[in-house]
């Protein structure tokens, strides 16, 4: 049907015929790479790879979407889902999935990020068995780099967490 459309901008439907377009139709095809797209295809297509934006651009992303996040949590938030991008992860987490878990983390009326929490909703960005295995690893040291520093209020938060 795409390479129809693609081809001679029209879509023909068994029950009713041949629907022809008006005007030359701009088609945007957008893909994830779950599924590979024929050669005839990509022949009649311009190709464009997208990477993730900066964090500056995410957190814009995720605080237009108002998840009732605070903007402390948010940032750290960021932080930490573009940690997990750089894991070797089957499906890296996508910015609708940093906007879920940022809701799901204010639903729960988060006020802290720690790794307890984040682990018990990791499911929400991480879609994979293994992954989630992998992220949940991770996560101590993407939570708290310098887990063996208490601090600057000395309450050690974390102290000694992910080490070992």
């Amino acid at each position: 049907m795409l390479l129809e459309l693609l081809s001679e901008f029209q879509i023909s439907i068994p029950e009713i015929g041949t629907v022809r377009a008006k005007a030359m139709p701009y088609v945007v095809l957008t893909s994830n790479n779950t599924r590979d797209l024929s050669a005839a295809l990509k022949r009649r297509c311009l190709h464009l790879f997208l990477d993730y934006p900066s964090a500056e651009r995410e957190l814009e992303i995720v605080r237009s979407k108002d998840t009732g996040l605070p903007e402390a949590l948010a940032v750290r938030l960021v932080e930490i889902v573009r940690g997990l991008r750089e894991l070797e992860l089957r499906k890296a987490p996508s910015i609708s999935e940093t906007i879920d878990w940022a809701r799901t983390l204010a639903v729960l009326g988060v006020s802290e990020l720690g790794g307890e929490v984040l682990g018990q909703t990791l499911n929400v960005v991480v879609k994979y068995e293994r992954d989630l295995r992998r992220a949940a690893a991770a996560l101590p040291r993407l939570v708290d780099p310098n887990a063996t520093v208490p601090d600057s209020l000395g309450h050690g938060h974390g102290h000694g967490h992910g080490h070992g």
